[in-house]
Parts: C-alpha cells; structure tokens; sequence
C-alpha cells in the first residue's frame, strides 16, 4: 500500500495566485466597462495583479531589482493616469505595464521549464504565460496607436469603438490564437506586420512548450525509474 501523501502536497504551489490575479484582472476590467467607477476598478486589478507577480516568481539578485522597479512604475504611472490627464501618460503607462509582461514571461518561463518542478505548477505556469504574452502585446497595439493614430480600424457599431485598452486586448488574444474574426483589423503595414509576428510567436509557443513538458515529465519519470 503505499503511503498517503503529506498536506503539504495539497498546498497551492507557484503560479496559481497569478493566475488568479491575471483572470481577475481581464475578467474584472471587461464587468467594471460603461460604470463610473471604471478607470479605478482597473488600476485596482491592474496593481494587484503585477504586486502578484513579483511575490510569486520570488526571482533573486538583479532580476529582483529590475522586476521590481518597473512593477513600481508601472503602478505609479497608472496611478498619476488616473488622477491626471496628460497627453502622453497613457502610452508611457502602457509602455511600461508592457514591458513588465515581458520581463514576467521570459521569468515565468524559464521557471516553468525548470527540473523537478510539479506538472499542475508546469501547466499552470505556462497558462500564465499564455496569458501574459497576450498582455504584452495588447500593450505593444495600444502604444502603436497612441503613436500613430488609425492603426487599427474599430467597428462603429461595436463596443470595441470606443477607447479602451480593453479593444487592444481582444485584437491581441484573437490575434495570439489564431482565430482571425475580422472585426477589429489592422489597417497600417507596421500594424499588420505585428499582428501576424504575433500570430506565429502564439503557434509557435504551444507548439515548443507542449514538446518541452512532454519531454520534461518523460525525462524526469525514466530517471525516477532507473534510481528505483
């Protein structure tokens, strides 16, 4: 018979709390869209979720210093945003909240991708990843269009008309899965060349991250075999 397994293999491990915070946050700013309270709601989830972040990939050394520093701006951008209009502090924002993302996937990844780490805290990983690659590039629309307005075209008779990082993450993460709606487009080459460079990093993603679990969990199951 063999042995039960301890509570501590219960215990939620790494990943699942910025997963949650990544699902609060698209879930939370598409329900707050048309209140009053809208542009706060967002900042809330917005620094709840990269405070998540940076407590959950716990990276030392410098990589620390840097995540850090560009979480802190990123919530102190949003936060004069949100309380002063000024015509650039949106895009500067974006640009930074952008780039955190990308610093958080590549830590996030290399994390997921290391030895000896549990499958649920693997496939959890890589969603947030997934996740977090789609953020990034909904930043990277929104600064090309506050760069060069008329970049994308936005339906009229959709919500996505009016401005909103929410229509920057929607064209993303159709963009990312490949699923091609056809609503809200491209319209510039500069535009549309980042939306199908995006397109090949989502295929490409599932495609390398899929081979590398699999040959992770095959990997390291032969190994326990040969010690037994």
């Amino acid at each position: 018979m063999s042995p039960l397994p301890s509570p501590a293999a219960f215990a939620p491990g790494r990943f699942r709390l910025l997963l949650l915070s990544l699902l609060l946050f698209f879930g939370g700013t598409a329900a707050a869209t048309g209140t009053r309270l809208e542009r706060f709601i967002d900042f809330i989830l917005l620094a709840v979720m990269i405070v998540t972040a940076v407590l959950d990939l716990r990276v030392p050394g410098q990589h620390r210093l840097v995540s850090t520093a560009l979480a802190v701006g990123a919530i102190l951008l949003s936060m004069a945003d949100l309380n002063v209009r000024i015509r650039h502090l949106p895009m500067i924002a974006g640009t930074v909240v952008g780039l955190f993302a990308g610093l958080v996937v590549w830590l996030a990844y290399a994390a997921v991708m290391r030895p000896q780490r549990s499958v649920g805290d693997r496939i959890v990983g890589a969603i947030c990843v997934y996740l977090l690659i789609g953020l990034a590039w909904a930043k990277v629309y929104e600064t090309l269009d506050g760069v060069a307005p008329g970049s994308f075209r936005f339906p009229s008779d959709t919500g996505w008309a009016t401005p909103s990082p929410l229509r920057y993450s929607y064209f993303s993460f159709v963009t990312l899965a490949t699923l091609g709606y056809g609503d809200v487009a491209p319209v510039t080459v500069l535009a549309g060349t980042l939306a199908w460079l995006e397109a090949i990093t989502g295929q490409l993603y599932l495609a390398i991250t899929v081979a590398r679990l699999v040959a992770l969990s095959l990997g390291e199951s032969s190994g326990s075999d040969t010690v037994q």
